[in-house]
């Protein structure tokens, strides 16, 4: 298991090359050419896998941050809009039976998102367009996690691009005081 994204990217930029300079020997029966198509394929897939790794870490850090700030009823902005989010889901599908925090579970990714590129759109426009360029990454995830058998194929993210945005996460909402 992997405990961060650094740790994912870093198991990425060591087994990338260890796949590009496998010997052709490694690969019995298989010609020159299919020998690089073979390996340009495992190389895809490591990239897919990567990007797939780091997106689900990201979305567990960000699903457990949120909860966190609700639990523990946080006093800066981002937590405020995340409460006022959990509560405006709770009228919306009327339970009241429950207590906030365990209702809150069932927010969505995407909504909590937008409660975060909302809060930075003014203090950090960049992290913000990374937070809607993020939210078009988890249909990749969604598709590599249940459904490659889609007709539409996402774009797959960048394994660096992810890992820029989740530093981004890090610094401004994991740290944040």
């Amino acid at each position: 298991m992997f405990s961060s994204c650094d740790s994912i990217m870093t198991n990425f930029v060591f087994l990338k090359p260890v796949v590009e300079k496998l010997e052709n020997s490694y690969f019995e029966f298989l010609t020159d050419q299919q020998i690089c198509e073979q390996k340009k394929f495992i190389l895809q897939d490591l990239e897919l896998d990567t990007a797939f790794k780091l997106l689900t870490k990201l979305e567990a850090e960000i699903k457990q941050d949120f909860l966190e700030a609700i639990a523990d009823k946080k006093k800066d902005e981002l937590s405020k809009q995340y409460l006022q989010l959990c509560r405006n889901f709770r009228i919306r599908i009327a339970e009241y039976q429950q207590p906030l925090p365990k209702i809150c579970r069932k927010v969505a990714l995407d909504d909590i998102l937008e409660e975060v590129k909302a809060c930075f759109k003014n203090a950090n426009p960049v992290f913000s367009k990374n937070c809607s360029a993020l939210k078009g990454h988890f249909k990749f995830r969604h598709w590599y996690a249940h459904g490659r058998y889609f007709q539409r194929t996402p774009v797959p993210p960048a394994p660096r691009e992810v890992q820029q945005i989740c530093n981004e996460f890090k610094q401004f909402v994991f740290d944040r005081k």
